[in-house]
């Protein structure tokens, strides 16, 4: 036999046959099988086989009875004119007949995995046109070979099916028949919950208490000025989520649950004036004992009691109870403030050198 090796030599050979016998009847339905399996290939529709760079499914859960929702990504290498996008979804699912259900968005695309780049938003994507069965048909308009396109879908009162693995579905592009791109895919399903993780963690309470000194030293105090010692510095650090508060307290009774400086060898006290009424005492010739309080780092408020103004001014010091000198409302690293112990003799205080008081000064978190 004639080695045939294109059409116009098929169709030669064939018009020389003399149809007289069986033998040539044979001969020329083999050359004919001969000359269509030689022009098939011009006649079959390019787009059927049309490649494809990169493509996916992503769903936004892998449970089973769980929303459908996700992200569709393609880039194609075909110059097809696309007008629509396919999703098949699994046989096994629930997906909604109504195309209404179907919507779109194309905020917060993934990168494509290969280069990282940027995903493109799939150009005319929109709410679904059409449902038959589990395929949903998405308008969209002509896709750039070489450029990584995605869109995201979800669909209402659509729900993922029963466990498995190899649940199949196709991606497909429409522009002409059959297709311009065809991709299948798979995914898995499991049981319900069974794609999270619960993260849990939890933080310990904190805080940290100091002060700068231990001794206010007034010295020698006089009915004629107002002494005040160094400012001692209080520094509190807490993650209570509230803050904190700190208050003071005097460890002499001067009478009536008023904090004093005391002498035992002149039997005298030096009482703190006023009372505890959110109005800084001052001090005068009839003399007194305060504290006055400064806001530091971290801007902690003064009680206002405490926030004296003026030299002479302070807060009254009580025995009977803790009173709250400075807080805070949030979290606190390293807040600081300042007390100023300030004191003022009268005429007529008993002259001695062992005038003492002993201030506690605590904290506390508000968690």
């Amino acid at each position: 036999m004639k080695y045939l090796s294109s059409p116009k030599k098929v169709m030669a050979e064939a018009a020389s046959l003399r149809l007289t016998n069986r033998n040539s009847l044979v001969t020329l339905a083999f050359y004919l099988a001969l000359l269509i399996s030689l022009i098939y290939p011009f006649l079959s529709p390019l787009k059927a086989g049309a490649a494809v760079d990169t493509a996916f499914v992503r769903f936004n859960r892998h449970a089973t009875g769980a929303a459908i929702s996700g992200t569709a990504c393609l880039e194609t290498t075909t110059s097809g004119t696309e007008t629509n996008v396919v999703i098949v979804f699994p046989v096994d699912w629930t997906v909604s007949g109504t195309p209404s259900n179907w919507t779109v968005t194309t905020s917060n695309l993934p990168t494509k995995p290969t280069t990282g780049a940027a995903a493109t938003a799939w150009p005319g994507i929109g709410t679904a046109t059409s449902v038959n069965g589990v395929s949903v048909t998405f308008p969209a308009t002509d896709l750039t070979p070489a450029t990584f396109y995605c869109f995201n879908f979800a669909g209402a009162s659509s729900t993922i099916g029963p466990a498995g693995n190899d649940k199949t579905g196709q991606l497909k592009t429409q522009g002409g028949a059959p297709y311009v791109d065809s991709v299948d895919w798979a995914t898995s399903v499991v049981s319900s919950g069974a794609d999270q993780i619960t993260v849990t963690a939890s933080v310990s309470a904190s805080m940290t208490f100091s002060l700068s000194a231990n001794t206010a030293a007034l010295g020698n105090i006089t009915s004629g000025s107002t002494t005040a010692a160094s400012a001692i510095t209080e520094t509190v650090s807490t993650n209570a989520r509230n803050g904190w508060v700190s208050w003071v307290i005097s460890n002499t009774n001067g009478g009536a649950g008023v904090g004093a400086l005391h002498s035992t060898t002149a039997n005298a006290d030096i009482d703190s004036p006023g009372s505890f009424d959110g109005t800084p005492e001052t001090l005068s010739t009839s003399g007194g004992y305060v504290l006055d309080v400064n806001t530091g780092s971290g801007t902690p408020t003064i009680g206002a009691e405490y926030d004296g103004g003026t030299a002479d001014a302070g807060g009254h010091i009580s025995q009977s109870q803790f009173r709250q000198i400075a807080h805070a409302t949030a979290p606190a690293n390293a807040n600081t403030v300042s007390l100023v112990v300030k004191a003022r003799s009268s005429a007529t205080t008993p002259a001695a050198a062992d005038y003492t008081d002993t201030l506690t000064v605590v904290a506390a978190g508000s968690f």
